[in-house]
């Protein structure tokens, strides 16, 4: 299939996987349903492909040029679990501890959360996608873990979550749901609980939001839309929102010191911690 064919069809099929609410990619109701109802042994495999046809997840890199889509699948399967293996132990291993409950905001397919179940007694996985919840139960599926679709967030208790964490999310929401994102994870942290936020502050190249809205055209409208953006936003708003929220001791650190050698553009970001 050639190059300019391949974008008018991943583009048709990304249409049909899109939910009612914004940026939630792959929340159709036919992906979760289609996946329960496979056969056990397609699954993993079924799962794959519903990923590949999300813009957050997957991504065909010029070295997979002449891969089947299965072996694509596969090696952006390992691309993940690899960085977000490195990812956890850089950024998330500090602060784990056994016994810990621990909530992921923004889990996608669950890379992390399976990384953090080796460590917690509990992780919960949150996001606004349905389908990639249901990804993530077949492809990381662990028994210290629970997928939550975000607007079952409250079947999570109020102070009962140790350790939260949210990465590469904040950049793609605007000002008005990552304040309720906030609101929602200090809500559920215990007192002195630690929040780990990733952030992209005053990045070259990046827009605010003010500038992403004055964008109108139809591909800014789009992207903004379904959070195919990226703000950057300055350390004193990311202050601001995390103490309007409630939170305090916010240390904000780049990611690189914290890598020992660089992993993707996370590293070129911050991480944000914060306590209740």
């Amino acid at each position: 299939m050639g190059g300019q064919t391949r974008h008018y069809v991943d583009a048709a099929l990304r249409a049909l996987t899109l939910g009612r609410e914004d940026q939630s990619f792959l929340d159709a109701r036919w992906i979760a349903a289609l996946l329960r109802n496979a056969p056990s042994s397609s699954r993993r495999r079924l799962a794959l492909s519903i990923l590949s046809l999300s813009p957050h997840y997957f991504y065909r890199r010029p070295e997979y040029d002449g891969l089947s889509h299965a072996e694509f699948v596969e090696r952006e399967f390992e691309r993940n679990r690899a960085t977000r293996e490195k990812l956890g132990e850089c950024i998330l291993g500090p602060h784990l501890e056994a016994r810990q409950v621990v909530l992921d905001y923004g889990c996608g397919p669950g890379f992390l959360v399976q990384y953090v179940a080796r460590f917690a007694e509990t992780v919960y996985g949150v996001d606004i996608s349905r389908g990639v919840l249901e990804c993530a139960r077949v492809i990381n599926r662990t028994p210290n873990a629970a997928f939550v679709h975000t607007g079952s967030v409250d079947e999570i208790g109020d102070a009962t979550v140790d350790l939260a964490y949210s990465v590469a999310v904040a950049q793609h929401l605007t000002d008005s749901t990552l304040e309720g994102v906030l609101e929602t994870i200090r809500r559920k942290l215990r007192p002195a609980g630690r929040f780990l936020l990733h952030v992209v502050l005053d990045a070259e190249g990046c827009r605010t939001e003010d500038e992403w809205r004055r964008d109108l055209s139809i591909t800014g409208r789009l992207k903004l839309k379904y959070g195919l953006n990226c703000f950057t936003r300055s350390e004193k708003r990311v202050r601001n929102m995390l103490e309007a929220a409630g939170f305090g001791s916010i240390v904000v650190r780049p990611m690189r010191e914290m890598f020992p050698e660089p992993l993707d553009d996370v590293c070129t970001q911050h991480l944000v911690c914060a306590k209740t």
